[in-house]
């Protein structure tokens, strides 16, 4: 009988490694996913976003609309979004033209027009969201990408 100070619980080498790599990755996208719950940063923030009469133009076929929805992963039902392309789910052209939308995306926080996709850090700075105390937003989500395209 030899005494080992690791127990194998009746696992071999192969099962316990298994077991290790699926915890792990179980693990990573809970943590992945944390934004999308709802008390997320990103949920907080679109709330933020809506309740203070921030708007986000796009078009369906817009990548860069695409990007900025994907910014807020699983909440993006909870931005304050509007539709401009007439082909689009729920479009409304009008209020686009009456705006005077001239790229995509465009957000109109506080009477400012802001053209293209921005990480959440940056909308949270323009919209005057407030974090809780002892959180920090990364300095890297501050910097918008820039990106858009011009309406039709």
């Amino acid at each position: 009988m030899t005494i080992s100070s690791k127990p194998n619980y009746g696992l071999t080498r192969r099962s316990r490694t298994i077991i290790l790599a699926v915890s792990t990755l179980a693990i990573s996208l809970l943590m992945g996913g944390c934004n999308t719950l709802p008390g997320s940063y990103n949920a907080r923030l679109a709330d933020h976003l809506t309740n203070t009469g921030a708007k986000m133009y796009g078009a369906y076929w817009c990548p860069h609309c695409a990007t900025q929805k994907d910014y807020f992963n699983g909440v993006v039902d909870r931005l304050p979004y509007v539709e401009c392309d007439p082909a689009g789910f729920g479009a409304q052209p009008e209020l686009c033209e009456q705006m005077q939308i001239y790229a995509y995306p465009t957000w109109i926080i506080e009477g400012e027009y802001y053209e293209g996709s921005m990480r959440p850090g940056k909308l949270a700075v323009l919209s005057g969201f407030e974090l809780p105390p002892g959180v920090v937003e990364p300095v890297e989500d501050i910097e918008p990408s820039g990106n858009f395209s011009p309406a039709p």
